[in-house]
């Protein structure tokens, strides 16, 4: 029997969930990497794209991530992201229009944080091929 942890996912927005997980997927800034039970203690920046987590079920859940923070602690998981859109509700569109919006801040000019504006459009291209 797999044990359970609590997780909580919080937007800007509203609580998108709360409860007992057997395990979560997180694409971190480093690469995606597995939360279980008993994981050690840790605070990781979330890059855009999909966390995925398991009650239980065969199913899995999964949700579009702009980008966030995530810390383990003694089996509590708190996700906090600037927004969270279900797997099933996300569409290619939404992921190109975000694209878009940094295209153009890029195409402005002069900006301070041109590299970590790239960045971010590189996560939300590869977010675009998993969708």
């Amino acid at each position: 029997m797999t044990s359970k942890f609590e997780l909580s996912i919080i937007s800007a927005e509203s609580k998108v969930f709360e409860g007992e997980v057997e395990s979560v997927l997180v694409p971190g800034m480093i690469g995606d990497f597995l939360v279980l039970s008993n994981h050690a203690p840790c605070i990781s920046s979330i890059r855009p794209g999909f966390l995925e987590f398991s009650e239980g079920t065969s199913k899995k859940q999964r949700y579009f991530v702009s980008g966030g923070i995530i810390e383990v602690s003694n089996n509590v998981v708190s996700v906090l992201v600037d927004s969270a859109i279900a797997g099933d509700k996300i569409v290619k569109e939404d992921i190109t229009t975000l694209i878009h919006e940094i295209d153009d801040k890029l195409s402005a000019g002069d900006i301070v944080n041109k590299d970590d504006l790239g960045l971010r459009k590189n996560d939300l291209e590869e977010a675009l091929k998993q969708a």
